[in-house]
């Protein structure tokens, strides 16, 4: 099984989210208006360490995000369910506080990675008043870091995403550290303040 802490917040019950894919262009680390990097304020309550090789990452992977909304857990993410559609709203995805800052999920690899895919499945409500939707973020970044200390690279910047779906091609030089990060508002439309996504993975 996945060793992972369970935190509940005192926010009410959300809906699902899923998400899309852009191209892909090595940008500057992200910044907000005040020329600052992106600050992620993690949950270490919400950490899941992989037992053993899963999603194309190995065993001992960590994997942190930003507070949940209530009752929901990163378990989901990396559990290898392909077929998603029928299950409950908390064992299909990770979801996000519903606030106005920036939200997501940091990925510290056991040993450095190079190369690959990265790819990232948006969370799908089966039980929303439209018999089923994908909730996609639209606004998002994937950045990655060499080693603890460094400076994370933006190397995909996604605006107006609308698939369920992203794949992405990593740096070709090693990371240790990879981050998804939703910007303020970046959610989908109906809900843009939160966060939802399905599974993240590793391709080649």
């Amino acid at each position: 099984m996945l060793q992972y802490v369970r935190r509940v917040s005192a926010l009410s019950a959300c809906l699902l989210l899923a998400a899309s894919c852009a191209p892909a262009t090595p940008l500057p680390a992200a910044e907000d208006d005040k020329g600052k990097a992106t600050d992620l304020k993690l949950d270490k309550e919400t950490m899941v360490i992989l037992d053993k090789d899963r999603n194309g990452m190995a065993a001992k992977t960590v994997l942190i995000s930003t507070p949940t909304c209530m009752h929901y857990t990163l378990a989901p993410v990396v559990d290898g369910i392909k077929s998603r559609k029928e299950l409950g709203w908390q064992e299909a995805a990770w979801a996000s506080e519903e606030d106005e800052a920036p939200h997501g999920i940091e990925i510290q690899f056991a040993k450095p990675v190079r190369g690959g895919r990265f790819q990232v499945t948006w969370a799908y409500d089966i039980n929303n008043e439209d018999g089923g939707r994908w909730w996609i973020s639209r606004d998002y970044e994937i950045q990655t870091k060499e080693k603890l200390g460094a400076a994370w690279k933006t190397v995909v910047c996604v605006k107006g995403n609308q698939s369920a779906i992203g794949s992405y091609p990593m740096p070709d030089d090693p990371f240790s550290f990879l981050r998804i990060v939703q910007m303020p508002g970046g959610g989908h439309p109906k809900r843009p303040n939160l966060m939802w996504v399905g599974q993240v993975e590793l391709t080649d």
